[in-house]
């Protein structure tokens, strides 16, 4: 998305080289450097136990000095205060109930850590700024909004019609390939089926995504029963965690995306289904409303019978779809990143 000469060298800190590895093979990015956290003198930021064992034992003289121009999404030590620090979003002031208490305060102390040891915070919607400008209004830090896009690496093609018919498929399905996590909201999804169904009107829709939820470990089986207590099998398909090229022939091909969220930052789902022009019923949360405006249908995530009202509108009938250019999406979003680099790399 950038010319050649605008396109920056990137180090990727990780334990990992091989995960390094993958990402610089299905990237192809031609500038991307690996190094393991330990190996750099001066880090202060948060770490694993594992890695500060590992860094006080790596001598003095193998520890490198580096000078990077913009440190994100995470700290790695306040000396380094060209860094972006990156806050998805503000979910468990809007839905404590799905958190611990010590997630609730792990949350609060990291945020607060950001904001008082750095000056560059970065969120992915506006809607999180305005969240962390409600919540925090003590906070002096510079704030940047960066609209992420989706960049899928180069892929073997499958054959449609042999994927779809591994899973079964139909001719006709809504697809809602969210992780299994409560607030993703897929209770709602079911209970739409059933009305619809009640109605004398089937439809089908797919659910995809790893089936867990630290926070509440038996949600995707409560899902399930739920399914069987209504008599919707048939009706509702969980496919589990899919290969990419597997999930994105069922984007191509399902008759709408549904994503009803109750609560996000940005959401890649939506961002898949633009890069397609695909055509998704959302969640009418602050967050969707902002990230698209074509291609798009919303619904209150608290009232089944809004979701059942557009699933019976397509349920025989294609949505209105609008090819748009989603590389100009990507273009911006590497734009508003060098943006922050630019804004970020001269902080003292």
């Amino acid at each position: 998305m950038l010319a050649p000469h605008e396109q920056p060298d990137i180090w990727i800190l990780g334990h990992s080289k091989a995960s390094f590895e993958f990402i610089r093979t299905h990237t192809g990015y031609p500038h991307l450097h690996w190094s393991a956290p330990a190996l750099l003198s001066g880090l202060d930021g948060p770490r694993s136990r594992r890695t500060k064992l590992f860094s006080w034992l790596v001598p003095k003289f193998f520890k490198r000095e580096m000078h990077f121009d913009m440190i994100f999404p995470f700290p790695i030590g306040t000396k380094w205060q060209q860094t972006a620090c990156w806050i998805p979003d503000f979910q468990e002031k809007h839905l404590p109930d799905f958190f611990s208490a010590e997630e609730l305060e792990t949350r609060e102390q990291q945020h607060r850590h950001y904001f008082e040891n750095y000056q560059h915070l970065v969120f992915s919607s506006a809607a999180a700024k305005q969240d962390f400008e409600t919540f925090y209004p003590e906070a002096r830090v510079n704030i940047h909004v960066v609209h992420f896009a989706v960049f899928d690496p180069p892929m073997v093609q499958s054959d449609a019609s042999s994927v779809l018919a591994q899973y079964k498929l139909p001719q006709r399905f809504f697809y809602c390939p969210n992780q299994f996590w409560v607030h993703k909201n897929h209770e709602l999804v079911i209970r739409s089926v059933a009305l619809l169904k009640e109605r004398g009107i089937e439809v089908c829709v797919v659910f995809s995504g790893k089936e867990h939820d630290h926070r509440a470990p038996d949600h995707t089986q409560k899902l399930k029963r739920l399914v069987a207590s209504l008599n919707l099998e048939d009706q509702i398909r969980f496919l589990g965690f899919l290969p990419r090229d597997h999930q994105m022939v069922i984007f191509h091909n399902a008759h709408c995306i549904v994503q009803p969220s109750l609560f996000e930052g940005w959401s890649t789902v939506i961002e898949d289904a633009k890069s397609i022009s695909q055509y998704v019923l959302a969640s009418s949360i602050p967050a969707n409303l902002e990230q698209a405006t074509e291609n798009i249908e919303f619904f209150d995530p608290y009232q089944p019978e809004a979701l059942a009202a557009l699933m019976e509108k397509y349920a025989m009938q294609d949505p209105p779809r609008k090819t748009i250019d989603y590389d100009i999406k990507r273009r911006e979003f590497a734009q508003a990143v060098l943006s922050v680099v630019k804004a970020v790399r001269n902080t003292k």
